[in-house]
């Protein structure tokens, strides 16, 4: 888990209604790239 807002963003966030068709796959997908370069760029940084 990256931040703890989870329930911020998504009202169904460990409930029984935290479904897919709840998620914002696309919004997970831009975050999960974003991450992927600062782990690279963290890398580099060594």
């Amino acid at each position: 888990m990256v931040t703890d807002t989870a329930p911020f963003r998504n009202p169904n966030y460990h409930e029984a209604t935290d479904l897919p068709p709840t998620m914002d796959f696309e919004r997970l997908a831009r975050v999960t790239l974003g991450l992927e370069a600062v782990v690279q760029q963290l890398a580099k940084a060594k």
